[in-house]
């Protein structure tokens, strides 16, 4: 059975990776395209097919069409391509974007295309992230029934999971992914930065919590994020936590320490390792401690 053909709008990191798994997988590409001739030639020749910076020039010749560029990007390529009448009856278009929802290819179902969302729950740090890094990964898809349809096959054959969720879940799916992969980043940075402060370089601190990173990831695999936790807060000790506070002297570090430690007791005391004396106590210390910086800077 032979597959939909599809174009790839926009050569960044995501349409680059989607482009090479969709093609090794038998996928027929119409084309790339791209708002700089040079990133659609660079990613189309890859696959000895036709580049440019006018989607327009392609869409006729896909069956889906494929939105990668970058969010603030999506309305406006899907207006522009409507205004040419770049759409058909019967076509698939489908975006990329974690957070937009389905509406805002509404110009291209004017013209009788059927419209939706593909959003790979995976991070794209750089254009030659290997097809593999696909293996596994989880697609939230929304929109037509045709779109569920196509974009599970896809996923399916990219070797991911695809499961549907409703356009108003969007930004709240989006929230939870970034507080997975970017804070993730942001916090090994600020840990970084502590280490360094001791006489460790930027890089071999991040060498050196590397392992334990990857050993709390592989013991949520494990366990679960519940009966992961591990450290001060999930045996309830107190006078680490006051350590840990007399020696953070940046203040918005120190109370962001302090909200995610007030978050953690939650997570403690469902997996049932302090009680709820405990969690009151250490409560009382983390507020105890934002209140006397708050009160300073009254």
């Amino acid at each position: 059975m032979n597959k939909p053909k599809v174009l790839i709008v926009g050569a960044g990191k995501v349409g680059s990776v989607l482009a090479r798994a969709l093609y090794s997988q038998g996928y027929e590409l119409v084309g790339i395209a791209s708002r700089t001739l040079d990133s659609a030639r660079e990613l189309a020749k890859q696959f000895g097919v036709k580049a440019g910076t006018e989607a327009v020039d392609f869409t006729k010749e896909a069956n889906i069409v494929l939105l990668t560029t970058p969010d603030r990007y999506i309305g406006k390529v899907v207006e522009e391509l409507a205004k040419k009448s770049g759409f058909r009856p019967g076509q698939v278009v489908i975006h990329t974007s974690g957070c937009l929802p389905t509406e805002i290819l509404k110009p291209a179902r004017e013209q009788g295309a059927f419209i939706g969302c593909m959003h790979p729950l995976q991070s794209f740090a750089n254009k030659e992230l290997s097809i593999e890094a696909l293996s596994g990964v989880y697609f939230a898809l929304s929109g037509h029934d045709e779109v569920i349809v196509a974009g599970k096959k896809i996923v399916e054959d990219l070797g991911g999971n695809g499961f549907v969720m409703l356009d108003k879940d969007r930004a709240l799916y989006h929230a939870g992914a970034c507080i997975v992969s970017n804070y993730t980043v942001s916090l090994i940075h600020w840990a970084s930065q502590l280490y360094s402060s001791f006489g460790l370089s930027r890089e071999e601190a991040s060498k050196a919590l590397l392992p334990l990173l990857q050993g709390t990831v592989n013991q949520i695999k494990e366990l679960g994020p519940t009966e992961a936790l591990t450290g001060p807060i999930s045996r309830g000790d107190s006078i680490t936590i006051e350590a840990h506070l007399q020696v953070l002297e940046n203040d918005e570090e120190k109370k962001l320490y302090q909200n995610l430690g007030l978050y953690t007791l939650g997570v403690a005391l469902e997996k049932g390792t302090i009680d709820q004396m405990q969690s009151n106590s250490m409560t009382e210390l983390l507020k105890m401690k934002l209140k006397e910086k708050e009160d300073e800077q009254q």
